[in-house]
């Protein structure tokens, strides 16, 4: 970073005030990563875990970011549980934890008031294995009720759920960052950098900004709402889009920055936006990023009944279309019969169609075991994917399938 200048002033400046201004330490070593506010899945929590150890290693500091302009529902806690479904007793279901106040759905999460969370009215069974881990995080998000919003509520309560196995030394807000003087600088100069940032997100899912927009959100407390950000606008609370987040954590607050695979992507775009607009001086000194994620499954495989390989839906058509049980021999026979005239094509159709309908009925009892058969089936398919689901709430993880 000797030497670096952006935007008329030492870098190195520019970071030791936006650190301080952030309350952060000056002088360690800091991680960082962040995500929505939430209980996130265990992909996403190995990034603490990556991070915590990284910083400990270093001397350093873990910072969560949180991206509390975000639109997701922040509140929102699915929980596996058995349920009683159309006479399927112990059937394994996705539920979710009621609270309250429920927020106007699309709302930023740092413009959303803490919520009290409840269990379902629906009647359930939480499994043994899942309901230390979902009374915990209830607790978690009780504790956590004082905060100024529900992003920093469910952030916070993320961080206590973590514990003790990794240690959150400080959480900032994205909200906070367009506060900072370099944010401000970024502001102040983007009119020249926009034709790169431009040409940086092409082909990325991440769309082009338009004349006079800068990139950055303004949450609107009156709409509940985020708008885009243009030149001049007054905004009493603003937020760093994506990749001007990563940006001005890479460039003036960090260390090394910590994605998931989503944020690995997008941030190649980041750096291709700095080079071209600041040179490559700058992004030489960005902070380097590293990619971290895991795949934890919930401890559900007692759950899942055994599959029936031979009873699908498939053959069930099979059956009704050829209900004679010799390999397609009556069936074809039949089939060979329709000849002659159009009179003698169409009773001997008529014939096939009633010896069919005879075959089914004498088979009845057949096709009612293969119906009940498939059905388990369709319980066992549905058991299994809650069991392999990854996005479960990371208190819930259990079995490790692959590496971060």
């Amino acid at each position: 970073m000797s030497g670096v200048r952006v935007f008329g002033r030492e870098l190195a400046a520019w970071r030791a005030e936006s650190r301080a201004a952030l309350g952060l330490p000056t002088d360690r070593f800091i991680v960082m990563t962040g995500h929505q506010a939430g209980i996130w899945h265990a992909g996403i929590a190995e990034k603490f875990v990556v991070g915590a150890r990284l910083a400990a290693e270093r001397g350093g500091v873990l910072v969560h970011v949180v991206v509390d302009h975000d639109l997701n529902d922040a509140a929102l806690v699915a929980f596996p549980a058995l349920v009683d479904e159309k006479g399927i007793g112990g059937k394994l279901a996705r539920l979710a934890l009621e609270r309250s106040p429920r927020a106007a759905a699309g709302a930023p999460n740092a413009l959303k008031k803490p919520v009290r969370t409840m269990r379902p009215e629906r009647a359930h069974e939480v499994p043994a294995e899942i309901e230390p881990a979902l009374a915990a995080i209830e607790r978690a998000i009780l504790a956590e009720r004082g905060r100024e919003n529900l992003a920093m509520q469910m952030a916070h309560a993320a961080n206590a759920l973590l514990a003790p196995d990794v240690r959150v030394d400080h959480t900032v807000a994205a909200t906070a960052l367009p506060a900072l003087p370099f944010a401000q600088a970024l502001r102040a100069h983007f009119a020249s950098l926009r034709d790169a940032y431009n040409a940086a997100v092409q082909g990325e899912r991440i769309g082009p900004l338009g004349e006079r927009e800068l990139p950055f959100w303004k949450l609107d407390r009156a709409s509940m709402s985020r708008l885009p950000l243009y030149e001049g606008d007054a905004a009493e609370l603003a937020a760093p889009r994506a990749l001007t987040l990563t940006a001005i954590a890479r460039l003036a607050l960090c260390d090394v920055f910590i994605h998931g695979t989503g944020g690995g992507r997008y941030d190649r775009a980041m750096e291709r936006w700095i080079a071209a607009a600041l040179g490559e001086e700058a992004r030489a000194a960005l902070a380097p990023m590293m990619v971290v994620t895991a795949t934890r499954h919930a401890p559900l495989a007692r759950f899942v009944p055994a599959f029936d390989a031979s009873a699908t839906p498939e053959a069930l058509r099979a059956l009704e279309q050829d209900p004679f049980g010799d390999d397609g021999r009556t069936k074809n026979a039949l089939r060979a019969a329709i000849a002659g005239s159009r009179a003698e094509k169409r009773a001997a159709y008529v014939a096939m169609r009633r010896r069919i309908v005879e075959a089914r009925a004498a088979r009845a009892a057949e096709f009612d075991a293969m119906r009940a058969r498939i059905a388990a089936n369709r319980v066992a398919l549905e058991a299994h994917a809650l069991a392999t689901d990854r996005t479960w709430p990371f208190p819930f993880a259990a079995e490790t399938a692959s590496a971060p």
